[in-house]
């Protein structure tokens, strides 16, 4: 009996336990219940209850997912949609129009680097190139300050040229005297003139021949130049630029030599000193530098190209 007693006060316990759950889960209200008593609730005075029609509201949406994006609004009831207009075609002036404008601002990004290579801009900036690398200092100056210093130079060169194009060819242009073909023609005559007498002076007229063979074979009756102002602009020009990089290559060799000196006495005179290790050009560039600065070379290489120019037509 001892043994017993617990067992039955547990099951006991148990079936109190299970009673008190029933009773619990039957005491809740069902929603239909919740429904009826929300209906019975008093209302509050001045508020309306929202009451929505599920028949309108599905017809609504049915409505709406039928209709065609973009067409909602396109026609009145009871009226006919309005036909699509078809997309015009491309025209072909248009086109041409578009072509021609890239064609004119290409040519007008091209205009000033092709005025620059028919005048003495072409041999400065190379032999100031040159100069530079011959220093050993591939940074310093930079190459704006030596665009800058060739054009400078440049302007000082091409004065007296710019000064005649100015009163034979732009004067009368602008006072109506002459008509632009007439400009061009008197304008290009003192830059040609300038460009054969170079030309000639660096004794490079065999440019010229060669290049008019090539470009106009000779022929039974065809009357050859015999000067160089009678050679055409579009021979003249290429020649003057070949004749400039030529005399350009030749300068900055001249320029080459003493810097090769010093770099040659720097490494002799590390080499018997036994500092294999140590780079001859982090001596030799100081070195050229003080006897650059000391020898005024700035201002003998300025006047070296500014005197390579001078003769007739410079």
């Amino acid at each position: 009996m001892t043994g017993r007693g617990p067992t039955i006060r547990r099951a006991a316990l148990l079936v109190t336990l299970a009673a008190l759950a029933f009773l619990a889960a039957g005491a809740k209200p069902c929603p239909a219940q919740l429904l009826a008593d929300s209906d019975e609730r008093p209302s509050i005075p001045g508020f309306e209850r929202p009451r929505f029609d599920a028949e309108a509201l599905r017809a609504e949406a049915v409505t709406v997912h039928a209709t065609p994006p973009g067409q909602a609004d396109a026609a009145a009831p009871g009226e006919e949609p309005a036909p699509a207009k078809p997309s015009p075609l491309p025209d072909a002036r248009d086109a041409m129009r578009t072509a021609s404008t890239m064609a004119l601002y290409g040519l007008m990004w091209l205009a000033p680097m092709g005025v620059l290579m028919l005048t003495a801009f072409v041999r400065i900036e190379i032999v100031l190139v040159l100069l530079r690398q011959a220093m050993g200092s591939p940074q310093v100056p930079s190459n704006q300050v030596l665009m800058v210093l060739a054009l400078l130079l440049t302007a000082l060169v091409m004065r007296p040229v710019g000064e005649r194009v100015y009163q034979d060819a732009i004067v009368p242009l602008q006072a109506g005297k002459a008509a632009p073909a007439e400009a061009w023609e008197a304008g290009s005559a003192p830059i040609k003139g300038f460009m054969v007498d170079q030309i000639v002076r660096t004794k490079h007229a065999d440019y010229l021949w060669a290049l008019y063979h090539h470009a106009r074979p000779p022929g039974p009756g065809r009357a050859e130049p015999k000067y160089g102002h009678e050679f055409p602009f579009r021979i003249v020009a290429p020649a003057y630029l070949l004749s400039e990089l030529t005399t350009a290559l030749v300068m900055g060799f001249y320029l080459y030599l003493p810097f090769l000196v010093i770099d040659l006495a720097v490494s002799a005179v590390l080499a018997a000193m036994g500092l294999y290790m140590l780079p001859p050009t982090l001596v030799a560039m100081p070195v050229k530098m003080i006897v650059f600065v000391l020898a005024d070379g700035w201002l003998l290489v300025s006047t070296m190209l500014l005197s390579s120019f001078a003769g007739p037509g410079g």
